[in-house]
């Protein structure tokens, strides 16, 4: 089962490191924009099929009042939500974007409402159907209680509170596969669990806990009972190493996967097929501050258990923060590309059509900021979102690949 084709997992940012790290790179990348002014020219590969001039990757301003988004979930081909936080530059509290939809592929995107007069901090959404999304976040307060959960079931008309999981300070990422199955990671400050809702977010059931030590990404990925969470280990003074942690029964127990040591962070997962999954992230260890550095990527062939690094690195994507993999050949990665010194980040978008063992740059229009989350429901059209930036991506087809016969 493709990992993105079914709205059960969504990309959003590694809590910790993810998020806080993720807005810091935002704000260089705006520093960048005023003196580039435009999207970054860097020569792309052009591959067979590619229409010479037209960008597979084509951005725009978010929704006036937009803040920074982190996470996006599509539940089709045309119908996709995203959300995040205030930004430094969205309207003042009580008053910011945090959740935006498009009704047509990413052409045209709306500002949403959130009922309460308030601007929660979202952190991930679901959708399972194209009239019902689940979003999850944090009030921002950091106290026991302090986790939200935000409902539509009309598409986005209106977004009304559920019943977030006992104690918890923040829900930070979710996963629904239909309405009457959600699962979610909560943190509760020193631990994290999951959490099981068969009522679409009225009531949930805590499952078990994260491997001690753990700190969980805000990236939730199920493919049957296999669930995976990317995040890291910290190792002391501001740094840790990357690894996975996998729940084989729904979340009921975890453990951690085998990763390689001394790998970076690791922000993303995405699974063509219970069997074969890629992850990904970043080379710098650095939990504290943001480091440019070079795209991670590992490899599993038996559902999470065992990953290895990739046999090439994408260079094409600097700090990878988002990877899909709609069909077992088509996979595509987004993030930040690192230039010039001091170093200006910009967004990156990169394709694979031979499941994952090789990346190329994909061509682009006005996407001057790192991109943080993605989503492919089709295997001809994905979205991404990072900061006030929304994108739509065309995908390639496995035999339009240069060289191919």
């Amino acid at each position: 089962m493709p990992s993105s084709s079914v709205p059960r997992s969504r990309r959003v940012r590694p809590r910790g490191v993810g998020l806080p790290l993720l807005l810091a790179a935002v704000a260089l990348t705006a520093a960048g924009c005023s003196l580039a002014g435009r999207a970054s020219t860097t020569p792309t590969t052009h591959v067979l099929g590619e229409p010479r001039g037209t960008p597979l990757a084509v951005g725009q301003p978010a929704p006036a009042g937009t803040g920074q988004l982190g996470a996006v979930s599509c539940a089709g081909a045309q119908r996709c939500w995203a959300v995040g936080v205030a930004g430094p530059n969205a309207a003042p509290a009580g008053g910011a974007t945090v959740i935006v939809a498009t009704k047509n592929g990413g052409t045209t995107w709306q500002a949403q409402h959130v009922a309460g007069g308030s601007s929660p901090q979202l952190s991930g959404i679901s959708c399972p159907t194209l009239t019902q999304c689940m979003a999850v976040g944090t009030t921002g307060a950091s106290v026991p209680g302090s986790g939200i959960i935000e409902l539509t079931s009309d598409g986005g008309a209106t977004w009304a509170p559920g019943i977030a999981p006992p104690s918890a300070l923040a829900v930070t990422s979710v996963s629904c596969s239909s309405r009457s199955d959600c699962s979610a990671i909560v943190s509760q400050g020193t631990v994290s669990w999951s959490a099981h809702s068969t009522d679409f977010g009225q009531s949930w059931q805590q499952e078990g806990n994260l491997p001690p030590s753990f700190v969980a990404g805000n990236d939730l990925t199920c493919v049957a009972s296999t669930c995976l969470v990317p995040g890291y280990i910290p190792t002391g003074d501001g740094h840790g190493v990357g690894t996975i942690a996998l729940s084989t029964d729904g979340g009921q127990t975890w453990a951690q996967a085998s990763t390689p040591a001394g790998i970076g962070l690791l922000q993303s997962v995405a699974c063509s097929s219970p069997a074969s999954c890629l992850a990904a992230g970043t080379t710098s260890t650095t939990v504290s501050d943001v480091v440019p550095a070079k795209g991670e990527l590992l490899a599993s062939t038996d559902g999470g258990r065992t990953w290895t690094a990739a046999a090439t690195s994408p260079a094409a994507v600097d700090d990878i923060y988002g990877i899909a993999c709609p069909s077992t050949q088509q996979c595509a990665i987004v993030g930040t590309k690192w230039s010039g010194t001091p170093a200006i980040a910009t967004g990156a978008i990169a394709q694979s059509v031979n499941g994952g063992q090789t990346f190329e740059s994909s061509s682009r229009a006005y996407v001057p900021i790192t991109l943080a989350a993605l989503s492919c429901p089709t295997t001809t059209r994905c979205v991404a979102v990072g900061g006030d930036t929304v994108a739509r991506i065309t995908l390639l087809k496995p035999a339009h690949r240069a060289g191919a016969p």
